[in-house]
């Protein structure tokens, strides 16, 4: 069965969006087989991605499908992640509130770093998009790395490359 990592965040238009795509790069430059879903926990069901978020993943050649669209999180895929990641502290506290089963698999996406939240930009200028896309690039490098230490995750395909994180530019 391929492990399910699940992105949250609030309305799954901004942030958890562009951390779904950045989950699936960061998988794919470590030969990781997994599926990533993100969804949100008071998403307005069926909307597409905020244009910033598609303007940010497209200036970094990460473009978002042109079928995602927000979706509410449910139990089932609660159950089924073998990790939760939220942007905010508060989002882990109400996953585990509403679902205390998911509680102990629930972290911060930023959670390696410094546990630092990742702000809604819902109502934010493009540059805060920005700012937030390498943030989530370094945490989702992060957690495909401790995912496959803690044998969350199936062993790579193929070796991570020389000299440098997975999912991180070459210098």
């Amino acid at each position: 069965m391929t492990p399910l990592i699940l992105v949250l965040c609030t309305g799954n238009i901004c942030r958890s969006p562009m951390a779904e795509a950045l989950m699936r790069q960061a998988l794919a430059a470590r030969g990781v087989q997994a599926e990533v879903v993100s969804r949100g926990l008071a998403a307005p069901e069926g909307r597409a991605p905020h244009p910033h978020a598609r303007a940010t993943a497209l200036a970094h050649g990460l473009p978002l499908s042109d079928d995602k669209r927000s979706a509410q999180v449910n139990p089932v895929e609660l159950r089924q992640a073998v990790v939760v990641l939220v942007m905010e502290a508060r989002q882990r506290q109400r996953v585990q509130q509403l679902h205390p089963e998911a509680g102990g698999k629930c972290f911060v996406l930023r959670h390696w770093e410094d546990g630092a939240d990742i702000p809604d930009p819902l109502h934010e200028p493009a540059e805060v998009f920005a700012q937030q896309w390498p943030l989530m690039q370094a945490s989702c490098a992060l957690w495909v790395e401790r995912l496959l230490q803690a044998g969350l995750l199936p062993a790579p395909e193929h070796p991570a490359p020389a000299g440098g994180a997975a999912g991180r530019p070459a210098p």
